[in-house]
């Protein structure tokens, strides 16, 4: 159930700042055509509100956030970024998630 509401977001409209504003974040940045990649133990963290942006329907993100690969995870906390996985050259995460929630429960 978690996993459909984390990539329910994608149909929705909503601006990062103001959900970065707001805690604890994480934010899975990928692409449609490396949707296969996804991130899927992304529903296995908690403590923190999860999203995923597809940077092809919002390109100005990639940009701002500076995103190189995709699939990248960025962990923010009170609207600073506090953590950054990237993705390999083959265009995966090679993380376990307990180092992701780690992470979370330390900041």
């Amino acid at each position: 159930m978690r996993a459909l509401l984390v990539s329910a977001f994608l149909l929705m409209s909503f601006t990062v700042e103001d959900q970065l504003a707001d805690g604890k974040v994480l934010i899975e940045f990928n692409a449609s055509f490396n949707k296969s990649n996804s991130y899927e133990a992304l529903g296995r963290i908690s403590g923190a509100k999860l999203y995923r942006i597809d940077i092809e329907a919002k390109p100005a993100l990639k940009e701002k956030y500076n995103i190189k690969s995709v699939p990248t995870i960025i962990y923010f906390n009170d609207d600073q970024e506090r953590y950054r996985w990237a993705a390999g050259i083959d265009m995966k995460l090679h993380v376990h998630h307990s180092e992701i929630q780690d992470v979370v429960n330390r900041y």
